[in-house]
């Protein structure tokens, strides 16, 4: 299996680097639209010439903090399923490190959701669903290989791929607004959904399922 990965683009200075870091915090806290240049500069501590000698507009500084966060931790997720044999343990390999992601810097995900769940943002929303669509392609060429394979059944590559990624991006969504996501998005749970797309919550004998609670862990 081969995924193609993007090109990895880090920040370049300390100053860059903080800068993005403070403006994901707000666009995270506020959304895109509402957050302001003027905030950015002043929780940033930089000059309004810096953030425009790094970014050209308020758009290309969200866009830019997007790919600081995403490319790296795609090119991870995709050398990881490139190396992992079976469709079950590709699976896994996605769920457990996009859990991983996201618990690592719980503003990315309440960013991403936020921005694709919120009202449209011409130049913004149209970025976003192709960044999104990465990783839905990586998980689409996994069940396809799947199929092909005889190790799934049932379905097409994407109808089942949209079922994969509304089952670990809705507990990623509820859980990275709890206390402590790194203990609540595990190992452990990213298996046990992943098992519970593959063999349901029945009493068969391919039924292993055993899903951690996590409600009264407030």
């Amino acid at each position: 299996m081969t995924v193609n990965l993007p090109a990895v683009r880090p920040p370049t200075t300390d100053t860059e680097e903080r800068l993005l870091d403070h403006s994901l915090t707000l666009f995270a806290e506020k959304g895109y639209e509402a957050a302001s240049v003027r905030e950015i500069i002043e929780a940033t501590g930089v000059t309004r010439p810096v953030l425009y000698y790094y970014c050209s507009s308020k758009e290309d500084l969200f866009k830019r903090l997007v790919h600081w966060k995403h490319d790296e931790a795609y090119r991870e997720l995709g050398k990881n399923v490139n190396e992992t044999k079976g469709c079950a343990n590709r699976l896994r390999a996605i769920m457990s490190g996009s859990f991983a992601f996201c618990a690592t810097d719980p503003r990315v995900p309440r960013l991403m959701f936020q921005t694709h769940f919120g009202p449209t943002i011409p130049g913004i929303s149209e970025f976003m669903a192709e960044v999104a669509k990465l990783r839905f392609m990586i998980v689409h060429q996994v069940m396809q290989e799947g199929l092909d394979a005889g190790e799934l059944e049932g379905g097409d590559a994407a109808s089942l791929s949209l079922i994969f990624c509304c089952i670990m991006d809705q507990h990623i969504n509820v859980l990275v607004r709890m206390p402590k996501p790194k203990k609540r998005l595990t190992p452990e749970l990213a298996d046990s959904l992943v098992d519970v797309f593959l063999y349901g919550l029945g009493s068969g004998k391919r039924s292993r399922v055993s899903l951690p609670t996590f409600a009264a862990d407030q």
